[in-house]
Parts: C-alpha cells; sequence; structure tokens
C-alpha cells in the first residue's frame, strides 16, 4: 500500500520543476511566434516569426525583413515565398505530379 504512494510522491516530485519553468516562461500574444517551412522540392527549410497585423490577420516575416501575409497557411507561405520561390514562378504549369496546389501526398 505505501509503495503506490511512494511512487507517486517521487513522480510528482520529479515533475513539479518542469511545471514551475513553464509557468516562469513569457507568455506570447496569441498568433504571435516562429514558423518552420520545409522546401518540396530539396532546397532546405527556412524559419520566421509570425504577428499579427493590424486588421487581426497573420503575417509571416520573410527573410529581408517583409511582412507577407498568410494565406492557406503561414507555413506554406512562407515556403511558396522562399525556399520554392522559383518552383512557383518560374512560367512553368504547377503540376507536381503528387497533388493539387498546396496538397502533397506521400506514400
Amino acid at each position: 500500500m505505501s509503495r503506490p504512494i511512494a511512487v507517486i510522491l517521487m513522480a510528482t516530485a520529479l515533475a513539479w520543476p518542469a511545471v514551475g519553468a513553464a509557468q516562469d516562461r513569457p507568455r506570447q500574444p496569441p498568433g504571435t511566434g516562429m514558423v518552420v517551412a520545409e522546401s518540396f522540392h530539396g532546397h532546405g527549410s527556412v524559419s520566421a516569426p509570425v504577428r499579427r497585423n493590424s486588421k487581426g490577420r497573420l503575417e509571416v516575416g520573410l527573410p529581408g525583413g517583409t511582412w507577407y501575409e498568410c494565406a492557406f497557411s503561414c507555413s506554406d507561405t512562407l515556403r511558396r515565398q522562399t525556399v520554392d520561390f522559383w518552383e512557383n514562378h518560374a512560367g512553368r504549369p504547377r503540376d507536381t505530379g503528387d497533388g493539387v496546389g498546396y496538397l502533397r501526398f506521400r506514400f
């Protein structure tokens, strides 16, 4: 009977510092933070900040300092405007053979 209680107390003692550390972190306003985009064509990945504009819409910060309004998702917008920019703006059809537009099927 006392063994399960000791296990519960030990687990609580081990988890307690993590709970305190999470509460000490500064809270970010909703809709802010970082987003990561990975290329569909093997060009690498990029991360960027996200914020809300004056109209309440989300924007992603491009590496050059320009803020671009998120369309489908901030990650997809960042990917299209950075690592896959020339794949989307090269003047050729966007048929990738694995889905329509932003949909990507992996089997």
